[in-house]
């Protein structure tokens, strides 16, 4: 039986030569029929992907993380446990496809004709009004504020690479440590914070291993505590979270968990899922 497979295109970024042989060969392959959808402003992806629940057997996100926020938080809004979901990495970081092998166009759509799929674990954050999923990775903290601040050069007309490393600058020296509470029944944290970071998958920011140790599949989110920690001494780390070694630091504390609740003094603090802003706190993970 033929498979139905839906491509959600991110509609304003360039597709690299590695993506577009990988939709010639989805194209060319008999056991699959295709379709192309481009998105064309924020929230395209969810609304195509809701609707491509009920006639596809595959989605996939062709794009970055956050196009691939989108689309799992639309399959979502209706999940169907037949209905599988898939990547194409084409974003500037592609922090979620870096949990698996590097990607392979032949063996990519080999696996769609021979449904070799994994099940992994989703994220979800419930805010005071509604709740957002995440594939990967989700903080409240310095790591929001650099989206924060991203989405507003992208209005600028500032992109890339280049708007990440600018946004990062800027936050670097604006940014203010709030006081975050984080509680469950074996973690109890009140104090200034860098960041809250909570994974699902290895690394955020373009490769940082935040939670080296995190599983897709274990049944439960890794939690990283970056207290009263220095931008600086933050910075002075860059390298060790590259190459997947914790922070040694005693403001800094590493647990894993499957429910916990974030309260905030600020009530306008955001929080990102998969590098895009979900929401403001309090709220529970």
């Amino acid at each position: 039986m033929k498979k139905t497979v839906t491509l959600i295109i991110h509609g304003h970024r360039r597709l690299s030569n590695k993506t577009l042989e990988t939709i010639a060969f989805l194209e060319d392959d008999p056991a699959i029929v295709l379709h192309k959808k481009r998105t064309k402003s924020t929230g395209d992806a969810a609304e195509i992907a809701r609707r491509a629940m009920f006639k596809s057997n595959v989605i996939i996100a062709v794009g970055g993380d956050g196009t691939c926020n989108e689309v799992i938080n639309g399959m979502m809004v209706a999940p169907n446990p037949n209905v599988v979901f898939g990547v194409i990495p084409n974003g500037t970081g592609n922090d979620f496809a870096r949990n698996f092998e590097p990607f392979d166009p032949r063996k990519f759509v080999t696996s769609i004709v021979e449904d070799t799929t994994q099940l992994i674990d989703l994220g979800k954050i419930n805010f005071k009004k509604g709740s957002r999923y995440f594939l990967n990775v989700a903080d409240i903290g310095f790591g929001a504020k650099v989206i924060e601040t991203m989405n507003r050069q992208r209005s600028a007309g500032i992109g890339g690479k280049f708007s990440y490393n600018t946004a990062i600058v800027r936050s670097f020296f604006s940014y203010r440590k709030p006081v975050i509470s984080v509680d469950n029944d074996d973690v109890h944290f009140k104090g200034k914070a860098l960041m809250i970071v909570f994974s699902n998958g290895k690394s955020f920011g373009h490769g940082l291993k935040v939670y080296p140790e995190a599983k897709l599949d274990n049944g439960k989110l890794g939690l990283a505590v970056i207290g009263n920690v220095s931008l600086f001494e933050y910075a002075r780390n860059l390298k060790n979270l590259k190459q997947g070694r914790k922070i040694v630091h005693p403001e800094v504390k590493y647990h894993e968990f499957e429910k916990i609740s974030v309260h905030t003094e600020d009530a306008n603090l955001c929080v990102e899922t998969d590098g895009e802003i979900a929401g403001r706190s309090s709220i529970t993970v």
